[in-house]
Parts: C-alpha cells; structure tokens; sequence
C-alpha cells in the first residue's frame, strides 16, 4: 500500500481501495504551487578555490579513512552561495563485486538527510503557502492523532524531536505509531525519532493532497534543477552500494524499505552537487541562480537554531552532537545520515560543505563521523576566504581608486564623527586632504558632527579642518547646505531602523538636486533581518519618512537607490559599495571598529536592541538613556519587574533580569526606576521585534492602568498592530499577521540590493 492510502485509510478508517479513490478525487481539487523546472542545471564554480594547505588537509584526511577501511570513497564538495571551491571524488564506487572508481556525480543514499532535504523543507513549503502552521497540532490534519496523549503533539515538536515519540518501532503505520506510547511529555526533552518524521512524511501528503515524493519533486527538486534527487531512483551504474544483500538504489533504512521506499525520515537519494545547489538556496535566502524557490522569511525561519531541552535544533536542518561545530558559526546547520552522509551550511561565513560516502560497503562496519568533522573543521578554519577579512568600507574604496569619482568637484559631506575608516580615521579628515576635489562644507545629521549631542545642534566650525558645519536635522534641509556644491558626498553609520532619523536626513540630500554619492558601510544588524510593520510614510517626518517596515535590512547606500526609483527623484546617485559584505554578516563578523553614531548606542549589542526597545521610550518608561547601559534597560517607579518578566515569558536569545537603576535624562531623571535588564544570549537567535512586541504586551497586561501605550506609535507607526498587541494578541501571531507587509517590502527592496 502505497504513503497516500496508509494515511487516507488510517486518518478516514477507509480500505485501501477505498482510500485510493479518495486520494485521486482530493488530488483534482487540490491547490497546487507551480514552479518553473530547471532542467539540467550546470555544475556552478566561484572562479575561487580553497587554499591549497585546506585541499590537501582534506584530501590527507580522507585518505587516511580510506586506508584504514572506514569508506571505500567518498565525494566532498565545498562551495559558497555563489558556487563551488571545491569539488572531488575519492576512492572507489563499489569493493564488491568489482573494484570501480567513484565519480563525483555518483548517486548515494542519503539515510536521513532525507529528513531536512525532503521532509523539513516540504513542510516549510506548506507553511509558506497558508496549506500548516508549526504549532497546529497534528491531530488538526491527521485524526489517528486525536488521542489523549497526542492530541498536544505540534508539527514543530515533530521537527525538533521533542514530541516524545520513541526513536524507532517495528509499527509503522500511521494508526499504529499513533497508539505508541510517548517517552516523554510533548515538549518536555529531546528524543531524537525517525517516527516522528514518518508522520511528518504522511502528513505532508495530507495536507499537500499528493505524496510526499510526488510534492518534494514538483515544489522543490524540479525548481531546483535537481536531476538526480528523488526516492526510488531509477537503475544506473551511477548508484552507490549500501551493505552487501541491499541492491544499489533501494534504501537501506528497513523501516523505510517496508513503507515502499518512500518516508519521512529516510529514502532520498542524491548526489553532492544536487545538495550542493540545496545550500546554495538557502545561502541566497531561498532564491538559486535568480529563480525564487522559497521566501526568505521561510529560510530563515526554517534554519535559524532554536533552544529545546537537552539540544540545540532547527525545524529539522539539524545534527545536534557535532564536536566540530564549534568551529563554525553560531547561525550553521545541517544533517548527518547513518549511511555515511553530512551535509552542513553556514550562513553567517557563507559555506557549506557536502560530504557523501557508503561507510556501509560492503560489511556495514565504516565508520565517517569524524572524517565529516575534520572536514568541516578544516573548511572552517580558511582564513584565506575575503569574508574572514575586514571589510572594506566605501570611504576606503573611494581613497583606494584615487579619489577619482570625486576629481574637479564642489563637494558638501554629510557624515559625523562616526564615520571613520579601519584604522580610526575620519572621513571628513580623509576627504579634507583629497587631491582633486573642493571639500567646501560638511553637513551633519542628529547629534551634530560628534555624533554625541542631544536635541538641536548649532551651525560652526570644526576645529580641526577650519570647514563649515551645517546642521540637517530638522523638519527642512536649509538651502545654504547646497550652496556653491554640484556634489554631496553621504558617509553615516546607520543602524538599520527606520525611525533612526539618518533615513530623512539621507533623503534630504536626495532631494537637493545635487549629484550624490553615497560611501557604503555595513548595517550593523545585517541585510536579512526584516521586520515590523509598513509605515505610511510621512512627508516631513524624521521617523516616517518613507513607507518601510521597523528593520528594513539595508545598507545606506541600497535605501539610497529605494529612495530615488521611489519618489520618483531625478537625483544622480552613485555607490561607493563595500567589499566583503554579505547579509548574514552582524557586525562582530565585519572586523572593524565601533564608533558610536548616537551618544546611547555605545556597543553593537545597544544597535541590536534598539529597533525593539525604543519603541517604549515614547512612552512614559525610561530605556536606560542616561545609564551606562542604554536600550538594555525598561523601568519605571511603579513598575513591577518579577511580573512583567513573567507575563513576557521566553525570549528567543535573550532573558529577562531585574534591575533596579537611577536614569541622568529621560522621563524619570534622578529618580529611583524599577525595571528589567535586557541580556543578549546569543545574538544570531535574538529578534528585537519580537522582544519589542512581548514587553508591549506584557506592560499592558501588568499596568495597564500605568502605562500610556499610546506613545508607542509615534514610531511603530501602525494603530492596528498596537491595539492587537494590547488587546493580549501574541506578538508571533501579530508578527505572522505582518507577513504580506515583510514580503511585499521583500519585493520592492530586491530590486535595489547591492550585496548577496
């Protein structure tokens, strides 16, 4: 009996005949997402290789594997989301019953990395599509699951091997794994279990209304171009043994074997450049060689690392015993399969590595585990690669290239004391003593050319080029900062929030009818967080001053570019880009220093937090302006912190603490504040919308009648998501509501990124 009539039989009490009918009758009215195929797509190359010490370290350890009979071969490639580094096929195909030479394109079964390839990403792709929520409760699509002790079971604890089912059983159907006894309560601990992805597998086909093969091919593989990826392959020369009394191309997995060949937990079959495009997928944030296959927010969601009792998972992109993860980022993932398979991406260093053996042939004694992580400890330690060196700022370019964009020309610059390159220097300090061009102003945003004064700032002089200083913060630019200038050369640290006013101050000097050139640097929160609610876009306004949501993900130079295709503006605009920037970089990955931009974001750790938490300070609390620690910070006298802390609950990456502080500015100077430190984690998990959204409401849960939540929306700039919030709606479901506007925002921001 094939997947779709065990499940229709088993959830509907159908016979198999019956429940065939039933499946080809739901099939014709069942929605379907068709995306275009890639037909045979090419082996990709960066035009980099991996050092020469790191290649031949890989080859040594594979060897010496090899030698020792812990594989007869194996392939490995390494590649980033641009294409491959390295790629290579070592030792033989078969031992028995005839010694032959592995090919890089030979065909293994992957065990289960089925369960991330196939299973976990099929899932996302019907959480994407509206079709299942992570936390619907199985039960929802698949009825045998309706039993007292099930009934609480959610997808997401399927993913994360937490729902307490055991790790394996001889009873495989779906009725049957559903009257299992749990291990544990649903939610309680880790339990690693093949049985819960084989009910991940039957439920795709559920709630997909066609096989889990059948979906998997025509949502992913076939969009993908993945030509040999796919359960129940073919017969061909190019399919690698397993262990001796297993033909080539039927899974080895036997609980797999007795569900036909195709399962949740294992039966996939590929080869490392199939795999090698799936990581470059999720690199790109879903999209592969210019075609979209997944949104980006499905990426990330899917992928990013989540705390469960006893192990660190994502929804099912994860090994969680790796020793050599260590070496790699906090942001990695990836899968190993019992057949010698491991397949491992890090999207904060931008590499993944494909490692593929048959540890089974011919006696089923190899063993690769510690080859894989050798492997990847060796990927890891390159130091060669650009994205392990600084990055190189547009200020530096500029100075590199001869200053040559700038040669013959009137210029106004627009920076602060931010502003400065690797080595510490200003910008204006490097502009100043530019051959060929006429500095003859500087323009300064809020908090003046220190980048350290509060409220209005003064025209003047500064001190050490004797240059005229003319302030832009205010409602309008005034028509001297143009004067006698035919450029305006824009140099600001931003820090990725669309209130933080550098955006207006940006789009006035679009709007001076002057050349602009814009010296990029980094968005210190990187270029995938996206989120919050889209703003009307105010005209005249500092915190709204064009429709974009909370964190927009940008660098200056790419709002720049949105600005003026936007507004429509005849404004000549040129970037100065950086060089070994990519969007999963935070700022610790960048290598350079930190300098201020505002007097109260002293540390990168302030910048992370800042989009989140300053949406109180409008409000009457204080955010720590004034401490040694702003933005880390929420109090107020009346406060009551053991209660907010509760009603907030967990905060991915973060905790909650009390702490008692003295403000010396804010609406509560001098006076003793009751309240809660914000304590970063781990960064990489951590989402300040999220954290934003929870002390929303939780204050007006716990002092409702003390708070005046409406000051909330001087910034947020969205009534209907501050009353849901205070209405007691959940910020995951206010931001999952927020989705259309992230994607939408998505849309109009491609076509303006400068950066993967």
């Amino acid at each position: 009996m094939g997947l779709g009539k065990v499940l229709l039989a088993a959830a509907l009490g159908l016979s198999a005949d019956t429940a065939a009918v039933a499946l080809r009758a739901e099939l014709a009215r069942a929605p379907r997402v068709e995306l275009p195929r890639v037909v045979s797509a090419p082996v990709r190359t960066t035009g980099r290789r991996l050092p020469a010490t790191v290649q031949l370290a890989i080859e040594a350890v594979v060897d010496r594997a090899i030698e020792h009979g812990d594989m007869p071969g194996a392939v490995v490639v390494v590649g980033r989301r641009d294409g491959i580094t390295f790629r290579r096929a070592f030792g033989l195909h078969s031992v028995e019953p005839a010694r032959k030479p592995l090919a890089a394109d030979a065909v293994f079964d992957l065990a289960s990395v089925t369960k991330a390839v196939a299973t976990a990403t099929s899932v996302a792709a019907l959480v994407e599509e509206g079709r299942l929520r992570y936390d619907d409760p199985v039960a929802k699509h698949l009825p045998a699951f309706a039993l007292p002790d099930k009934a609480g079971v959610t997808v997401r604890q399927l993913l994360t091997h937490t729902s307490g089912l055991p790790a394996v059983s001889d009873r495989l159907a779906l009725h049957e794994i559903a009257t299992t006894p749990l291990r544990s309560e649903p939610g309680e601990r880790y339990l690693y279990s093949d049985l819960g992805f084989i009910v991940l597998g039957e439920l795709v086909s559920r709630v997909a209304r066609e096989p889990l093969d059948a979906f998997a091919e025509r949502r992913l593989f076939a969009p993908l171009g993945l030509a040999d990826t796919r359960f129940r392959p073919p017969p061909g020369p190019r399919l690698v043994p397993t262990e001796a009394g297993v033909p080539p191309g039927t899974v080895h997995d036997p609980r797999a074997r007795a569900l036909g060949g195709v399962a949740g937990h294992a039966g996939l079959f590929s080869t490392a450049d199939d795999l090698a495009r799936v990581a470059r997928l999720l690199l790109g944030g879903g999209v592969l060689d210019g075609h979209r296959v997944l949104r980006e927010a499905t990426v990330r969601e899917m992928t990013r690392p989540l705390e469960v009792p006893g192990a660190r998972v994502t929804l099912g992109w994860d090994s969680p015993d790796d020793p050599a993860r260590s070496a790699w980022s906090a942001a990695s993932f990836g899968h190993e399969g019992f057949t010698g398979t491991s397949f491992w991406i890090d999207p904060a260093r931008d590499r993944f590595v494909v490692f593929l053996s048959s540890r089974l042939h011919p006696d089923g004694k190899g063993r690769v585990a510690p080859v894989a992580q050798a492997i990847r400890a060796l990927v890891a330690s390159d130091a060669e690669e650009p994205d392990e060196r600084r990055v190189e700022l547009g200020v530096e370019r500029l100075a590199r290239e001869g200053f040559a964009r700038l040669r013959g020309r009137r210029v106004a610059l627009l920076t602060h004391g931010a502003a400065r390159d690797g080595a510490g220097r200003r910008a204006l300090d490097i502009l100043a003593a530019a051959p060929g061009l006429t500095l003859v102003r500087v323009l300064t945003p809020e908090h003046g050319l220190s980048a350290q004064r509060e409220g209005p700032v003064p025209d003047g002089l500064d001190p050490r080029t004797g240059l005229p200083l003319v302030s832009l913060y205010g409602a309008a630019a005034p028509a001297r900062a143009w004067d006698g200038v035919d450029t305006v050369v824009v140099d600001l640290v931003d820090v990725g929030a669309r209130f933080y006013t550098y955006v207006a101050t940006l789009l006035s000097a679009l709007e001076s009818r002057r050349r602009v050139v814009v010296l990029d640097r980094p968005n210190p929160n990187g270029g995938w967080r996206v989120s919050g609610p889209l703003s009307p876009g105010t005209p005249g306004s500092l915190v709204d001053p064009h429709s974009l949501p909370v964190m927009h993900g940008m660098t200056l130079g790419e709002l720049a570019r949105l600005l003026v295709a936007e507004r429509g503006l005849a404004t000549p605009v040129e970037i100065v880009p950086l060089s070994g920037w990519h969007r999963a970089m935070r700022f610790e990955d960048t290598g350079l220093p930190w300098f201020p931009p505002s007097p109260n974001l002293r540390t990168p750790r302030a910048a992370l937090l800042y989009p989140g938490v300053a949406l109180l300070e409008m409000t009457n609390l204080s955010v720590g302006r004034g401490t040694a620690t702003p933005f880390e910070l929420v109090g107020a006298p009346w406060l009551d912190p053991p209660a907010l802390i509760r009603s907030v609950g967990r905060v991915e990456g973060a905790d909650l603490e009390p702490a008692d502080f003295t403000p010396e500015a804010g609406p509560y100077r001098g006076e003793r504040c009751r309240g809660v430190r914000v304590v970063l984690r781990s960064p990489a998990l951590f989402s300040p919308l999220a954290l934003g959204f929870s002390l929303v409401r939780a204050l007006a849960r716990v002092h409702g009648a003390d708070w005046d939540a409406r000051g909330v929306d001087v910034l947020l700039r969205s009534e209907a998501t501050l009353g849901a919030l205070t209405a007691g709606a959940s910020p995951a479901l206010v931001e999952a509501r927020l989705a259309t506007d992230v994607e939408q925002f998505g849309t109009r921001r491609r076509l303006h990124l400068l950066y993967e």
